[in-house]
């Protein structure tokens, strides 16, 4: 068991830490907070000692360096948000002026495949026209070569004739018939007319 003097020393001992302690928290109560800011150290602050039915409330404010230091990333993060906001609009911009131009083309391909299928069509038409020219050319050439045939029948006609001494007799027939040829006719196998109104 400790005996008085051990106690009142360790009692002494005691109350004047106490004491101490007060007394330095008493010189920090006393120092306005808003003029002097204590300068940051490496070394912890001291806390005070709680008495018994006492509770004790620090309230730590930061210092104004720490907390532009901590404002810093805040802003870096604010103008960082920002920074990918206006790309993201950006970006948004630049996919709508590519959706509208995209339509744009649409609209002008599905014009051009429209004028395409009428020209393809007009072209069509105009083959078979210069198909129903041809065949129309080819059948005057038909009926051109067979008028000369026609012309020139009756002129080798005429020239055999001519030669032979044939006689010919036209007929009005239809357009486009040679005219019929007669043999010629033989003098001497010929009979002498009969004089009928002598008798």
């Amino acid at each position: 068991m400790p005996s008085k003097d051990e106690r009142s020393e360790s009692e002494i001992s005691e109350d004047s830490l106490r004491l101490a302690l007060e007394r330095l928290g008493a010189n920090n109560r006393k120092r306005p907070n808003h003029t002097m800011h204590p300068k940051p150290s490496s070394e912890p602050r001291r806390r005070r000692f709680v008495q018994e039915g006492q509770v004790v409330v620090e309230h730590h404010q930061g210092s104004r360096a720490t907390q532009r230091v901590s404002a810093a990333p805040g802003d870096d993060h604010a103008e960082e948000m920002n920074r990918l906001r206006n790309l993201l609009r950006l970006e948004q911009r630049r996919a709508e002026d590519a959706q509208r131009e995209l339509g744009d083309a649409q609209v002008q391909l599905r014009t051009l495949e429209t004028h395409l299928v009428h020209e393809k069509l007009h072209v069509k038409e105009l083959k078979s026209r210069c198909a129903d020219v041809e065949q129309a050319l080819l059948d005057s050439q038909v009926i051109v070569e067979r008028l000369r045939e026609q012309v020139a029948a009756p002129k080798a006609a005429a020239e055999r004739v001519a030669a032979s001494g044939e006689i010919v007799v036209r007929k009005t027939r239809g357009p486009g018939r040679p005219p019929k040829v007669r043999p010629p006719i033989d003098p001497a196998g010929e009979p002498e007319p009969v004089q009928w109104w002598k008798d």
